[in-house]
């Protein structure tokens, strides 16, 4: 079965991606970068609490040394073209703990296309681009 990383872009709450969601749930895994972005926009302690035991039913892929080794390297390629301003660091960080995952990255967000003409790596815009608004 194929593994998917769902980048916090991902996930959106849009009917036209609920389908999309539904296909992949069981091929689903986050990681911690992903898991911290989704709880920072929590409104409070209990709010924390469900949606931090709602992430806990999904394949947690490590940030390992690999990870920080894959990130910095696809870093440096890109700085090689003057293109490393748009993907954030913690882009790197998702993009990289998907590869050496082997896993396809789930995202909603066109730096993702950056990094992949580098990497070369599996991605999937989870809907077309502009389209979830």
């Amino acid at each position: 079965m194929a593994l998917y990383l769902a980048d916090t872009s991902a996930w959106h709450r849009s009917s036209r991606a609920f389908d999309r969601w539904l296909e992949l749930y069981n091929a689903l895994a986050l990681c911690t970068p992903v898991r911290l972005e989704l709880l920072v926009s929590t409104r409070g302690p209990a709010d924390y609490r469900t949606v931090s035991d709602n992430l806990l039913g999904f394949r947690h892929f490590p940030m390992d040394e690999r990870a920080e080794r894959v990130a910095t390297r696809t870093q440096a390629a890109l700085a090689e073209r003057s293109q490393h301003r748009g993907p954030t660091p913690i882009d790197l960080l998702i993009a990289a703990i998907a590869e050496v995952n082997d896993a396809t990255l789930l995202h909603y967000d066109r730096h993702f296309d950056t990094i992949r003409r580098v990497t070369g790596q599996p991605m999937e815009w989870l809907a077309r681009r502009g389209s979830l608004g």
